[in-house]
């Protein structure tokens, strides 16, 4: 058991060695370091990557349903969302061929805790996020594994120096409502923040219902004038279909039945339990300052799917014939301690934590099916019953020092060292349709990784900075897939980077920018050895990727009477080594090999534009205009099917006044206002719709790929009272 009070020693003495190299102050004032605990930093003048910084007012100009409405702001983003609240966030095209299931590549920390989700997503209520800080490039120096791409850093409102409380209301198309309450009320020892809301919405698509009910809050004691204990709560309860048929077979299903209809549940009960407790402590000892965060979290997931026809009716499906819950925990505790002084800055972190995963899942009915991959008929029994219990321990030692050269020149150096110990174990029990039979298989490793970043800032003039850098990143294998595969390595990253950043006054107004140039090695993806065009095959380390492009951030002062915020990418991903695989059509046509070397990863546009414009007509009234483009795209890794590219047009009206002495916000917005149904996501594995299933060929094209199609022009409306 690794006790607080032990960390905190070491740490103390590890930092007080890092401090004895202080020199003579620079002009540069006090440097940071990057702190990964609950008080997140959000300078990035010293930064030596792309850094994006999301405030609250900025979340709240953008007014999104969802994490991929506010990270769409931001250069680089490649995120792909489904219906509902399904969605993955990657950075730079990393993880671009694979679905829903997998590792993202992307290190998601809410409130210093690092957060498992299913599928690799994450769910957390958009009204309670403070600021969003996005570290783009291979980040695993600072959070571990899974940070390929880059880092999400996600801090939630902390309770403040004053007494206020809010309440909003909002409703949209579709059955969209959204009501909220919250107060923040202090003493001189304590500060409270308690929220509370509900959201619901019908959805677009067919069976796309969802509805939330969260509470969450924290507490803070000031023990004294320099350190403070806070506890935080989060409790949350979901209903997320997902819009089980939201997902159509090819681009003429996409334009005549977009919704996915018939009416036909897949997932007749979706609940989903959020629990996330934690206790930090932050101790201020001037320029030095000691965080030590304790959390536990659980996701747990329960149900009920899979509808069969067991009565001969074909005009219904009246049984569901699987049930599953699936619980993920995690536990934990991180302490660090960092000085920032006039011309050194410095960190030592330590971290230590346990995840669970759990799932279990049983056969409720006797039934027949057709497999949808082989289109054999193959027997179901009741009872049939399987178990897989996945656990993890890391415990990891980083740091970082930053250090002024020179008064312009700041160094900056990372290092990490990681040990993941993960077990796995499997117990089902099936009937081959003479006997039942019981199988039990388990496995157990040990990873020790360690990843570094080092690089420079340097100031040609007070108004501009150039910046340089190298990072490495990791994942681990699952150990499951060590079962099949024991020779499977880790799979690494490597980002290299040179950008600048800075300040230019043009026309009257001051315009903040950030360019930078990248490339982004992507080594030993661990992937299905048949591609994904077979993505239930084995795994292994399957070949290599590589990034590259220019990303631009331009912001003008929005203090004027009109001002935007540009982001820009231009994105190049291509695969620079890949084990060929065979591409089978079954009855449909002859199996072939693919070689797809050079080819382009799907689902990546090489340009993408988002641009806010914001007019201020008076004091009180506002008008938002948001354009966002991507150009076309594949949606197979074999780039044998294009899609096209989109244009989408968002508008809105904000009006701020007084209210009994009060503030009150009211809006209106419209997304998509030019009504452009275009594909949120478009997936192609294999020949779905050749002549044998009644289509025209027996070749992969767009008739072959799994769409989900945006609902179009959708319009919100919402008050808001502070009081």
């Amino acid at each position: 058991m690794i006790k607080a009070n032990g960390i905190s020693i070491s740490l103390v003495v590890a930092a007080t060695i890092f401090s004895a190299a202080s020199v003579t102050a620079s002009d540069l004032g006090t440097i940071q370091v990057e702190s990964s605990t609950i008080d997140v930093k959000t300078g990035t003048k010293t930064e030596v990557s792309n850094v994006d910084i999301i405030d609250e007012e900025a979340i709240k100009t953008v007014g999104p349903k969802n994490l991929v409405d506010i990270l769409k702001t931001v250069p680089g983003m490649t995120s792909v969302s489904r219906a509902g609240e399904m969605m993955q966030i990657r950075f730079r095209g990393v993880g671009q061929q694979q679905y829903m299931g997998e590792n993202p590549g992307v290190a998601i920390i809410v409130d210093g805790v690092p957060v498992m989700a299913k599928a690799g997503g994450i769910r957390i209520n958009i009204a309670d996020i403070k600021s969003i800080k996005i570290i783009k490039g291979s980040a695993s120096y600072l959070y571990g594994d899974g940070a390929l791409s880059g880092a999400l850093i996600i801090t939630t409102k902390k309770p403040k120096g004053k007494n206020e409380s809010i309440v909003s209301a909002e409703i949209g198309s579709y059955g969209y409502q959204e009501y909220t309450a919250g107060t923040t009320q202090s003493t001189e020892n304590f500060a409270i923040n308690l929220n509370a809301s509900k959201r619901t919405s019908d959805g677009y698509w067919t069976d796309a219902e969802l509805w939330t009910k969260s509470f969450n809050g924290k507490l803070s004691y000031y023990v004294d004038d320099t350190s403070d204990i806070t506890l935080g709560v989060d409790i949350t309860e979901k209903f997320d279909q997902g819009g089980s048929r939201s997902v159509v077979g090819g681009v003429t299903e996409a334009e005549t039945n977009p919704k996915g209809e018939p009416n036909t549940e897949y997932t007749k009960d979706s609940g989903i339990d959020l629990n996330k407790y934690f206790l930090s402590y932050s101790k201020d000892f001037g320029n030095k300052n000691l965080m030590v965060t304790a959390y536990s979290y659980q996701d747990l997931y329960d149900d009920t799917s899979n509808p069969q026809d067991l009565d001969n009716d074909p005009t219904t499906q009246n049984v569901y014939v699987k049930h599953s819950n699936t619980d993920l925990k995690q536990k934990g505790i991180k302490s660090e301690f960092t000085i920032d002084a006039d011309n050194i800055a410095s960190l030592i972190g330590l971290e230590f934590g346990k995840r669970d995963y759990e799932n279990k899942s049983e056969t409720l009915s006797d039934y027949s099916d057709v497999n949808s991959r082989t289109g054999a008929l193959e027997n179901y029994y009741k009872c049939e019953t399987s178990h897989t219990n996945s656990k993890e321990e890391v415990l990891a030692l980083y740091g970082e020092l930053k250090y002024n050269i020179t008064s312009k020149f700041t160094t900056t150096v990372n290092a990490r060292y990681n040990v993941q110990k993960k077990e796995y174990i499997t117990d089902s029990y099936n009937y081959d349709g003479t006997t039942w039979s019981n199988s039990i298989e388990s496995k157990e490793h040990t990873f020790k990784n360690s990843a570094y970043r080092l690089g420079g800032t340097y100031n040609l003039i007070p108004a501009a900075t150039i910046f340089a850098g190298v990072s490495t990143g990791f994942q681990n294998p699952e150990v499951e897939d060590l079962v099949i595969t024991p020779s499977m390595k880790e799979q690494t990253s490597v980002n290299y980077e040179i950008g600048t950043r800075g300040n230019q006054t043009v026309l009257d107004n001051n315009l903040n920018y950030e360019v930078s140039i990248f490339q982004l090695d992507n080594k030993d993806i661990i992937g299905p050895v048949d591609g994904t065009y077979a993505f239930r095959t084995p795994k292994d380390n399957i070949g290599d990727s590589r990034s590259r492009g220019l990303e631009l951030s331009l912001k003008s002062d929005q203090a004027k009477v009109l001002s935007f915020n540009l982001a820009y990418t231009y994105l190049d991903v291509k695969y620079t080594k890949h084990n060929p695989f065979l591409v089978d059509l079954g009855s449909r046509g002859a199996d072939y090999y693919v070689d797809i070397v050079g080819k382009i990863l799907p689902r990546v546009s090489k340009h993408t534009v988002d641009l806010f414009v914001n007019y201020k007509a008076t004091d009180k009234l506002k008008f938002i205009a948001e354009v966002y483009a991507k150009s076309s795209y594949y949606a197979d890794e074999s780039n044998l099917v294009k899609m096209d590219g989109y244009t989408l047009l968002n508008i809105q009206a904000r009006y701020d006044t007084k209210l009994f002495g009060n503030s009150l916000e009211c809006f209106v917005k419209v997304d998509n206002a030019l009504d452009n149904q275009y594909y949120r996501a478009a997936f192609l594995h294999s020949d779905k719709r050749g002549a044998a299933d009644g289509g025209t060929d027996d070749m992969i094209s767009a008739e072959d790929a799994s769409i989900t199609v945006d609902p179009g022009r959708v319009f919100y409306a919402g008050i808001a009272y502070r009081f």
